[in-house]
């Protein structure tokens, strides 16, 4: 979970509470692929994130649905205790099961109704659909021949994303990925729906072995400018890149196209104590927010281990 700030750019966030209802499973006429109950979230052009409204122990307030953390946490403030479990929690299958939150802080003014954060420990159980301002979450895996009759790529996720991931040997961080060329570099990238990329969109992360990657294979990089970023550890510097004359191409791990993006950014993602992308020696990446919005559906299938992506999207 990144966020990125310019200096001196103010960045209103608008926040408005979403009321859960329930669709029947396998409805497609409401949208909803794979079925679950339906959850409305706002869409703001100064923050994407998919936040959700839901109810932890009697109290309300939003959620962020955030792929790019491993674990959830909870506003400590808010439930006035120290313990880190949550009896009860409106999520599908989630609802009866007592929950092992990490606990933060902040300011009032920043909190607002911001309860807290779900991560994948909690996401790896669960089959989550976003559309637009839209999201569907259900128990229940998607079914192959509904997903490719709507016109949907899977993507699947072997050692990266799935709701049984290794015990012991794990190789990856339990993140969902898709795959990405640019020229002749091939590289994995981790959706984070909690990296607001609101100041540069469709920024895409890169460690330091990409930066070399594309150096060696002669890819000219552009140095537009350096950027703010808040983090675990406080905040610190990144320098942003362009590329002129190369798309970036999002594709499955065969290497099929399913999106060229003609106008994006690269920021070269340093090693630091927050663990990620920058700490690995192999090239990575990871995507912004904003590219929720060119995939225009996106659905998260752990139990099958599959991102399904809307190949109708195209060249953009």
């Amino acid at each position: 979970m990144n966020n990125i700030s310019k200096a001196g750019l103010s960045i209103l966030t608008i926040i408005v509470f979403a009321v859960a209802v329930r669709d029947s499973p396998g409805s497609l006429e409401n949208g909803a692929l794979c079925g679950g109950r339906r959850y409305q979230r706002a869409i703001d052009p100064n923050d994407g994130l998919p936040r959700i409204g839901l109810n932890a122990d009697g109290i309300s307030g939003q959620f962020l649905v955030d792929y790019g953390t491993t674990v959830s946490s909870i506003l400590t403030r808010a439930f006035g205790r120290a313990d880190r479990l949550i009896n009860e929690l409106s999520l599908p299958d989630v609802e009866d099961a007592t929950v092992a939150f990490k606990h933060f802080d902040m300011s009032q003014k920043a909190a607002e109704k911001r309860l807290g954060v779900i991560g994948t420990d909690i996401l790896s159980a669960l089959t989550v659909q976003i559309t637009g301002s839209t999201l569907f979450v259900g128990n229940q895996p998607c079914e192959w021949r509904v997903m490719r009759a709507r016109g949907l790529v899977p993507i699947p996720q072997k050692t990266f994303f799935s709701s049984d991931p290794p015990l012991t040997d794990r190789k990856y961080p339990n993140v969902p990925v898709v795959f990405l060329s640019i020229g002749k570099i091939h590289t994995w990238a981790q959706i984070d729906t909690g990296y607001d990329d609101a100041v540069y969109a469709h920024s895409v992360d890169i460690n330091e072995a990409l930066f070399q990657q594309l150096i060696i294979q002669g890819i000219a990089l552009d140095h537009l400018a350096d950027i703010d970023v808040s983090t675990c550890e406080g905040r610190e510097s990144r320098h942003v890149y362009t590329i002129k004359d190369l798309s970036l191409v999002v594709e499955t791990a065969d290497l099929i196209p399913i999106i060229r993006v003609g106008t994006f950014y690269l920021i070269l993602k340093p090693a630091n104590g927050c663990g990620g992308i920058g700490t690995m020696s192999i090239p990575a990446a990871q995507l912004g927010v904003s590219f929720l919005r060119i995939f225009r559906t996106t659905v998260f299938d752990p139990q099958f281990g599959i991102v399904w992506l809307d190949g109708s999207a195209g060249v953009l």
